[in-house]
């Protein structure tokens, strides 16, 4: 069954879309690709607020849960929005600072100012998987993390450190002595990575949550990721659409052959999956449903490898113009390929989907 929006949602997500019409168009997002200006998205979400978005108005907010900030990452996706930022901010960040200190804390300021915060933690693995490559000694920290999301740009850093089944939650300014960012430029260049380095680097513990707490941020920052990827996949099967009814081979359109058909109804088949999966997943974590997280590991898994069939299959349909570097196909494509390996590889968290509901035999 396809998850139904209430009329506030669905004005929610016109809303943003239209607004990504306005400052977000194709050419707006190769200029700032292609001249490493990403900071030019920063700042028009920090005017808009959307560093904000599931926080409570009375914490300085923008409000909405998961489910909203899901329908906005759906529709970051069909632009190929440089959201690194709000992935760092919203997805991660507010619900660390949530579960430990009750509200955005250190970083209230932020959410009008656009500074930039990135959480210290490996993209590759899941955001629950990654805390025991920095360890503290004292107040100082020390250790490298590979490809942080973000954290070229950040002027702040929160730092989890996890300490058997309790995650310890550490705040320092990027700029401190003893922190050293080494920018990655990775095939996506509408993203920013970096290597974190810390070398005794003084930092402010700001508390602690347990592994349960941890494992649903972690969850719902994937969730994001799949969101995003949903609205990627949703936007290569328009542009498939529209070229194969254009494109014209023996005097009639490509797209009435029946494998071209037969592709594009593959490609819809996985969207809509993925519609269900992401939005009950939001739904269920919002609701603090017991298999909520389950679902959610399933949402990625699905729907980050949705995107990269689909996107395969978007430039095969195109054809040779697919694979030129003025057509914009080939955002969306790094985007889905990379989304595949953020937070956490589809093969990972089939392997915990497995170990959940005991699906391993017992070798003896």
């Amino acid at each position: 069954m396809r998850f139904a929006f209430s009329d506030e949602q669905q004005m929610f997500r016109d809303a943003v879309r239209a607004a990504f019409a306005r400052e977000v168009s194709a050419a707006h997002v190769r200029q700032w690709a292609e001249q490493s200006q990403l900071d030019r998205f920063d700042a028009i979400a920090a005017a808009q607020g959307w560093l904000g978005l599931g926080l409570p108005e009375a914490q300085g907010g923008q409000g909405g849960g998961l489910v909203e900030l899901a329908l906005f990452f759906e529709e970051a996706g069909r632009v190929v929005a440089p959201s690194g930022q709000l992935l760092s901010m919203a997805a991660l960040a507010l619900p660390l600072l949530q579960q430990t200190l009750g509200g955005p804390g250190p970083l209230a300021a932020a959410l009008d100012s656009g500074v930039g915060v990135a959480v210290v933690l490996p993209a590759g693995l899941p955001p629950d998987e990654g805390g025991t490559l920095v360890r503290a000694e004292g107040n100082r920290l020390e250790g490298r993390v590979p490809l942080v999301l973000d954290a070229p740009a950040a002027q702040q850093l929160l730092v989890p450190l996890r300490e058997g089944d309790v995650w310890q939650l550490w705040h320092m300014p990027a700029q401190a002595a003893g922190v050293q960012v080494e920018p990655r430029r990775l095939i996506d260049h509408t993203r920013r990575y970096g290597d974190v380095l810390l070398q005794g680097a003084v930092a402010l513990r700001l508390g602690s949550l347990d592994q349960a707490a941890m494992a649903r941020v972690a969850a719902g920052a994937a969730l994001m990721v799949a969101a995003e990827s949903l609205g990627l996949a949703r936007r290569l099967l328009e542009m498939t659409v529209g070229h194969v009814q254009q494109r014209v081979q023996f005097g009639v359109p490509v797209g009435s052959f029946q494998a071209v058909k037969h592709a594009a109804a593959e490609v819809l088949v996985d969207i809509e999956a993925a519609h269900s999966g992401v939005y009950h997943a939001a739904w269920a974590l919002d609701h603090g449903a017991d298999d909520a997280v389950l679902h959610a590991w399933c949402a990625k898994s699905f729907a980050s490898e949705a995107a990269v069939r689909t996107a395969d299959r978007a430039l095969f349909l195109h054809g040779a113009i697919g694979y030129t570097w003025e057509y914009e196909l080939h955002y969306f494509y790094k985007r889905a390929k990379s989304n595949l390996e953020l937070f956490g590889a589809p093969k990972r968290y089939r392997e915990r989907i497995a170990d959940a509901l005991q699906l391993a035999g017992n070798a003896d």
